[in-house]
Parts: structure tokens; C-alpha cells; sequence
């Protein structure tokens, strides 16, 4: 047996096992005066051993890199571990906003009956993006008398309605997988059994004995998981019985919507009076876009599910900073989001508050037409209307405790120039060289995430890389500093904290608090001579000028503002002047000797 022990434990590769295997054999041939060759028997089932032992490796390493989380790959393996750790991956969300209709005054002469009759889930289309959108009422019908002079309001949501129906088995947790195409709503999820409706719990320990509920969770292999109690929590449906799965497909984050002002649609479906007649709703029906359809969200990625999963709630409860990350983050609408609570500053009276600050990914809003320094100024933030909107879905979801409030903290755009100094090589165009700086540069501010400064190195690592220059600095401006030169003096800040007498006041949604101390922000007016270094955090630019932001501010780079001497910074970016971009280039160019290319040459491939 000794002679068999063949194989190195420090070589346990297959192709190294193989290779020591076919050194033994031909060892074992050469003793007998014969040579051991590929075409051999033994060696055509040493290369079949050799395919089955690297597959069986193949499935253990895989088995074992799926087990984790953080290492999976497979979308099932991902979102199975995420369920055991409590979070359900997110489907998506239908953009939603209102509408209000009324009759026209031809419809008076039209209609036959005294009133119309528009069905359930009647859809429209919108104009400018072509996508269906569903009026969402709460009967059967929704009648509007020929009387009725007023515009009502019907909330719409993006998307359509669908359905499948699965029979009941009279078992005990029974469970239905509905494969669904395309984006479905992870809220909108409805159940009837035998045509009575059913409650949605989030959890099976909500369902009590004879509660006629269900879950909803995302399908590991797709689509949705239903599942039904077992009796002592929550009822099941009986052998036989018909269960009708409804839900809503919708087209995620393209369902929003900017400006109500600018939005038209049409109806898609027809209406009908009492004797039957139908009718053309866009003929007998005036309508208005009062609020834009907003919150729409695509599906969770794997690679955010691997994010979340271990900061959600397993109780499905919104309290602390990370469970609200996690939740906001399902709708993929941000660059960057961040929840805090600030128990640690010796101001009592917010310590159940949850601050949001929110920064929209404005990436989604890039067209082939614009980029980062043409892009509105407008959308570089929410609207009162989206923060409204992220407010509602988190009171809506049920989740959030009681005792806890949520305030947006509204970012303070802090505005900067970025001038770029360019040494370049004789043979570039000069045009082209800015344009490709231009666009990274773009590129960079809308995929940048970093929250505490914003480094000059990083974009001066970017521009050493474009073609035709040879030696790059950048100078980040700050039009606080600007300002203050400008005027010879700059404003600061100090907050102060003291116990006052409890006062009770209102904090919204019917909610009040008491209030046992004062915050007080005192502002002054502080002068200083000419050419004095100004303090890092009024000007927002370190000893390396290098950015630096605050908790609650973002930094924009956008003209429109003046200089220190009293000029204007153009809102563009420019060749040779001064913008939110300036580019300026050294003359003259420098020759491009061979030396130079191969230099230039080997600096790209480091």
C-alpha cells in the first residue's frame, strides 16, 4: 500500500493531482519496459476521472461561495439568504400621482342617461413617455353625475393590472409561486378567496386565530411567493378552493414623471351610462394633472440586496437610522441617503427624530443631449412634492414606531467653480482635449458618493489619462470664499442649547410633542483684513484645496454667481473663460518627441 501513496497534500489542484498521477503510471509502465502514452486505456479513463473530479470541486467551491451572502452569485442563492435574515428583496414600486376630471359642457348633450360610469383600474396613457397609467378607486364603479360641475380627484398609479387564479389544497401553511413578467409593484398585491377578499400581514405572527390573511414574498426563483397560515395563525383556504392573485406590472423608475404643468394624456378605456351606452371619456371629459407621478422604483439588485439584508428589521419595524436606510434604499432613487439621529449632541427634544438627508441620483435624468453642467439646476434636488412622496410611502408601509418622527433635512448647495490648467503636446487639438475633459469630469461628479470631501487628486488622476496632455492641475473655487473677499467679511454660525418650560406644539399628522429646551442659531458678521486665511469651515476648502462639506450640504459646481473682483461666473463649461468648468491652456504646446510618447506611454499603463 505504501507504494500508492502517490499524491502531495500541499499539490491538491486537479491539474497538479493529474500530474502527479500519470508521473506514478508511467513510473509503474516503465518498470515493466512498456510506455505510458495518452492514447492508452488507462490514461483515456485517467482524463474522464479528471473532468468528474474538477466538476465535483467545481460544485463544492460553488456550494460553499453560495452559502454566504457577501460572496453569492446566483440571484436565488442571494435572495434566499436574504429572507432568512429577514428582508423580503424589493420588486419595485409604480409611480403614482393624482388627476382630477369632471364633464365637459358637451358631455350634457352627449350622455343619455344622468350619469356616467367609469369601470375599475380604466387606464390612460401618458403622452410624453407612452406608458400606461391606472385610475385606482375604491368600488366597483366610479359615478359621476351629469349634475356635478366639480372637478374630483382620482389617484393614478403607472402601470396595469393582472391576475392569476390557483387552486386552494386544504392544506396547513400552503404556499403558491406566481410567475409574473417584467416589474411588479411590491405593495400592490391582492388576494380573494372564492371572490371574498383577504388581508396582507407582513408576518405570520400577525395572523391570528380566524384571521383570513396571507404573506406576500418575493419568489426566489421569480415572480411572487404566496403563502396562507396554518389554522392557529391565520386561516387556509379549504381543498378546491379558488384563489385569485392580482397584481400590479408596472415599468419602475421610467413611470416618473418631472412637471404636471407640462404632462397631457388620453383615456384608454371608454365609460358607460345606466342603459349600457358607452362613451368616449376623452370626449365627455375634461382633465388635469394635479400631481406628477413620482416614486417609481425598479426592481432591488442582487447587489444591493447583499447591501441591506443585515440592516433590516427582522421585526419589519422602521427604528433605527439603518432600517430607514435600507427601506428608502429599495427605490434605487438616490446618490446619496443618509438616516441619523442625533442622541449624542445634548439636545433631548429630537432624540426620537430620524433625519433624512437625500440626494437624488441625477445620473437617471442624463440624456444623450446633456450632462452634469447642463443639466438643470432643479434636478439636482427633490421637489417638495418627491419629499412628500418618500414621507407618505414610509408612513404608508406601516412600519414606522409611534413614538418616532421623520424630518428631511434639505440640502445646502454649496457652490464651486473648477478650474483646470492644461499643459498639452503639439499635434492635439485643443477643442478636443476639452471636450474629453469636460466629459470626465461629468462623469465623475455624477457617480461620486463620498460625503466628506471631495479630493482635487481624484479628478487630477482622471485628466493625466486623456490624450494630448502632458502635466494637468485643477483649482477648486468656493463661492462662499468669493463672497466674502468680494465683501470683506464672511457670516458664522454658533448654536446654543438651554432648558426652557415644557411647551407643548404640534409636529404634523395630528401628532404633538412636549418641548424642554431652546435651540438657538446666533449669526454675526465677522470682518477681516485682505489676503487673510479664511477658516476651513465657512469657505468649505482645506489647507490642500481639497472640498470639504458639512452633514446637511452638497456640493454643486455651477456658474451663475461673481468672483471675488466682481465678475461673472458663467454657468457652462468653457475654453479659456471663466465658468462652473474653466479649462486654460499653457503655451506654447510641448513638442512630442519620441521620449515623450513612450513616457506618456508608460504612465497610461501603470
Amino acid at each position: 500500500m505504501a507504494n500508492f501513496k502517490f499524491l502531495n497534500k500541499s499539490r491538491i489542484k486537479t491539474n497538479e493531482m493529474i500530474e502527479d498521477t500519470r508521473s506514478y503510471i508511467s513510473r509503474i509502465y516503465g518498470r515493466a519496459g512498456e510506455l505510458f502514452t495518452n492514447a492508452s486505456p488507462f490514461a483515456q479513463i485517467l482524463s474522464v476521472l479528471h473532468e468528474l473530479t474538477s466538476f465535483v470541486f467545481y460544485y463544492i467551491e460553488d456550494a460553499t461561495i453560495e452559502q454566504n451572502i457577501l460572496t453569492a452569485q446566483h440571484k436565488e442563492s442571494i435572495y434566499g439568504l436574504s429572507r432568512l435574515a429577514g428582508h423580503d428583496p424589493f420588486r419595485g414600486a409604480a409611480a403614482s400621482g393624482e388627476i382630477m376630471i369632471r364633464l365637459n359642457t358637451s358631455a350634457f348633450d352627449v350622455i343619455a342617461g344622468d350619469a356616467i360610469n367609469i369601470l375599475p383600474n380604466s387606464s390612460l396613457i401618458m403622452n410624453e413617455n407612452g406608458l400606461k397609467y391606472v385610475m385606482k378607486t375604491n368600488s366597483d364603479k366610479f359615478r359621476i353625475e351629469k349634475t356635478n360641475s366639480d372637478y374630483i380627484k382620482i389617484p393614478i398609479v403607472q402601470g396595469y393590472i393582472e391576475s392569476q387564479t390557483v387552486t386552494g389544497t386544504g392544506e396547513k401553511f400552503q404556499s403558491f409561486n406566481i410567475i409574473t413578467l417584467g416589474t411588479t409593484d411590491h405593495n400592490a398585491v391582492n388576494v380573494s378567496v372564492n371572490s371574498v377578499p383577504w388581508r396582507r400581514f407582513d408576518s405570520i405572527y400577525d395572523m391570528r386565530v380566524g384571521s383570513k390573511g396571507f404573506l406576500v414574498k418575493t419568489g426566489i426563483t421569480g415572480g411572487l411567493d404566496i403563502y396562507f397560515g396554518n389554522g392557529s395563525f391565520g386561516e387556509y383556504p379549504g381543498d378546491g378552493a379558488s384563489i385569485e392573485i392580482e397584481y400590479l406590472v408596472c415599468d419602475g423608475r421610467k413611470g416618473n414623471m418631472v412637471d404636471s404643468k407640462d404632462l397631457s394624456f388620453k383615456f384608454d378605456d371608454d365609460c358607460f351610462d345606466s342603459a349600457g351606452n358607452s362613451y368616449d371619456l376623452n370626449e365627455i371629459i375634461e382633465a388635469i394633472i394635479t400631481s406628477s407621478p413620482i416614486m417609481g422604483a425598479d426592481s432591488e439588485s442582487t447587489e444591493l440586496t447583499k447591501l441591506i439584508a443585515p440592516m433590516q428589521s427582522n421585526a419589519f419595524v422602521l427604528a433605527t437610522p439603518d432600517n430607514y436606510e435600507a427601506f428608502l434604499a429599495q427605490y434605487g432613487m438616490f446618490s446619496y441617503l443618509d438616516a441619523y439621529n442625533t442622541t449624542d449632541d445634548g439636545y433631548l427634544d429630537d432624540d426620537n427624530v430620524i433625519y433624512l438627508f437625500m440626494v437624488p441620483d441625477i445620473k437617471s435624468k442624463i440624456s444623450k443631449n446633456n450632462d452634469y453642467f447642463n443639466l438643470a439646476i432643479e434636478e439636482f434636488f427633490f421637489t417638495e412634492a418627491e419629499n412628500n412622496g418618500i414621507l407618505n410611502v414610509i408612513e404608508q408601509s406601516g412600519r414606522q414606531m409611534v413614538t418616532s418622527e421623520v424630518k428631511i433635512v434639505p440640502p445646502s448647495a454649496q457652490y464651486f467653480r473648477i478650474d483646470v490648467k492644461v499643459r498639452y503636446f503639439e499635434g492635439f487639438d485643443k477643442h478636443t482635449i476639452h471636450n474629453e475633459i469636460r466629459s470626465s469630469i461629468s462623469n465623475y461628479l455624477l457617480n461620486i458618493t463620498r460625503r466628506d470631501r471631495l479630493p482635487k487628486s481624484d479628478i487630477i488622476a482622471l485628466l493625466e489619462h486623456v490624450d494630448g496632455i502632458d502635466s494637468v492641475n485643477i483649482r477648486f473655487v468656493s463661492k462662499t470664499e468669493e463672497d466674502a473677499r468680494r465683501n470683506g467679511h464672511y457670516v458664522s454660525k454658533t448654536v446654543t442649547v438651554t432648558p426652557s418650560t415644557p411647551v407643548l406644539e404640534d409636529i404634523g399628522n395630528g401628532k404633538q410633542r412636549y418641548v424642554f429646551f431652546k435651540r438657538k442659531v446666533t449669526e454675526r458678521s465677522v470682518t477681516f483684513e485682505k489676503g487673510a486665511a479664511l477658516p476651513e469651515n465657512i469657505i468649505n476648502l482645506d489647507s490642500f484645496g481639497d472640498i470639504l462639506l458639512e452633514k446637511d450640504e452638497v456640493a454643486v459646481f455651477r456658474g451663475g454667481w461673481l468672483d471675488r473682483d466682481g465678475l461673472l461666473v458663467e454657468d457652462n463649461a468653457l475654453l479659456g473663460e471663466m465658468g462652473a468648468l474653466s479649462v486654460y491652456f499653457d503655451e506654447p504646446a510641448v513638442p512630442n518627441t519620441t521620449f515623450r510618447k513612450i513616457q506618456s506611454k508608460n504612465r497610461k499603463s501603470l
